[in-house]
């Protein structure tokens, strides 16, 4: 399955959505994903990408491919350190693919 977490964007083909940080999470205890593709921005003075990344790791939960499609070229930088961090700290397997491929 794979599950793409963005709140503009249309859902590619073959993707579950989740339209917030929260919903993703929720979805992520629930399914199996084998990619998750991820934006940042997740709309107004709502959880971002960030957010659920940090979340996502908290929580022990796996994926083997995560992919970031934001444009926030910055903000795209902080969600790979957390997860770069976290794979440093052994709490994230070091095999997981990071992609940047955009929709």
């Amino acid at each position: 399955m794979k599950l793409f977490v963005d709140d503009t964007r249309p859902v590619p083909y073959g993707f579950l959505l989740a339209n917030s940080a929260d919903e993703a999470i929720s979805l992520c205890e629930q399914h199996h994903f084998d990619l998750i593709s991820l934006d940042f921005n997740l709309g107004f003075r709502k959880k971002t990408g960030l957010d659920f990344i940090k979340e996502f790791i908290n929580r022990g939960l796996y994926v083997a491919h995560i992919n970031i499609h934001s444009d926030d070229q910055i903000d795209v930088r902080y969600i790979i350190e957390e997860i770069n961090l976290a794979i440093i700290e052994g709490k994230l397997n070091k095999e997981m693919m990071i992609t940047r491929i955009s929709y």
